[in-house]
């Protein structure tokens, strides 16, 4: 008699593959601890086999027969939701012009496309990447349908959406003393940059000299600068990465960065409000235990409070 792969047993599987943890794969789907537990057993009696390898309460991965299975699962799953997205939602289909902030694009593009076509197929995006400043504006004018961009400490760049909020740190390489040059040798975008005018105006009210070091319009250009012991920089406390290191003291403190999700004056559409919440869950899921590689740089937890509609 043929046996029938549970589809949430798969999805269990799946999610605690890829957190590596019953507790984190719970909170994203939604279930207990134990249920998720549960259900990994079911399946492994189901297939006759151990799929994932515990040591002392904790995952140490998938075994061979895990890996295996995972593989199948992913493909069923990914079948699975883009017939449902079809059917489910007929009125996801067409255009939907959306603008990204760099941040956004750099730390979680790629997975919530990857997710939304899977969900949705029949929608198209058109993406684009600016200044929040000109985002928004564009956004009011009625020429992207949605955008998320950044705004700092309690001067909104727009009315929006809140999904996140993390802190803005000084950044600078971990070989070298630019922290400690003055003029302070600084790494910043063009003049209309919210990060570029909120450093100066931290810099100027604290008395210390700057001079600009590195004019750049992309993230990889700027961490490159930094990470050579060129310039210091300010960043959001995710974007800390390899060859970088959060400046802990002579700097005067940053506000915080918040992320935030615009609609179009004409309201918002099906499809908008699901590429924002996927947007939204991966902000949270990336950072369970500390922002991006942000714990292994000093970087500081994130704030987790309720954020104001």
């Amino acid at each position: 008699m043929p046996r029938h792969l549970d589809m949430d047993l798969l999805r269990a599987l799946v999610a605690t593959a890829d957190a590596a943890s019953f507790s984190l794969a719970a909170s994203r789907l939604g279930r207990t601890q134990s249920a998720v537990s549960l259900q990994i057993k079911r399946l492994e009696d189901l297939v006759g086999h151990p799929l994932l390898v515990r040591s002392q309460g904790r995952l140490d991965g998938p075994t061979p027969e895990g890996l295996l299975l995972l593989d199948y699962a992913r493909r069923i799953l990914r079948l699975n939701d883009e017939a449902v997205g079809c059917f489910a939602e007929p009125e996801l289909a067409g255009s939907l012009r959306v603008g990204l902030a760099e941040e956004i694009m750099e730390r979680d593009l790629a997975g919530v496309m990857e997710d939304f076509h899977q969900a949705y197929p029949r929608v198209r995006l058109a993406l684009e990447c600016d200044l929040s400043a000109r985002l928004a504006a564009r956004v009011q004018a009625g020429e992207l349908d949605m955008a998320l961009i950044k705004r700092i400490g309690t001067q909104p760049t727009a009315e929006g959406r809140p999904l996140w909020r993390e802190p803005m740190v000084w950044v600078t390489g971990e070989r070298g003393g630019a922290a400690e040059e003055r003029p302070l040798p600084l790494a910043l975008f063009q003049e209309t940059c919210i990060f570029r005018v909120v450093a100066q105006a931290a810099l100027s009210q604290a008395g210390i000299p700057w001079r600009q070091a590195f004019s750049g319009h992309s993230h990889t250009g700027l961490r490159q600068a930094v990470a050579a012991g060129l310039a210091v920089t300010p960043l959001p406390a995710s974007l800390l990465g390899p060859g970088l290191a959060r400046v802990r003291d002579g700097l005067p403190a940053l506000p915080d960065v918040e992320w935030v999700a615009l609609f179009a004056p004409d309201g918002e559409w099906p499809a908008a409000t699901r590429l924002v919440e996927m947007f939204e869950a991966r902000l949270w899921q990336g950072r369970a235990g500390g922002l991006g590689n942000a714990g292994a740089a000093g970087g500081a937890a994130p704030r987790r409070e309720p954020l104001p509609a």
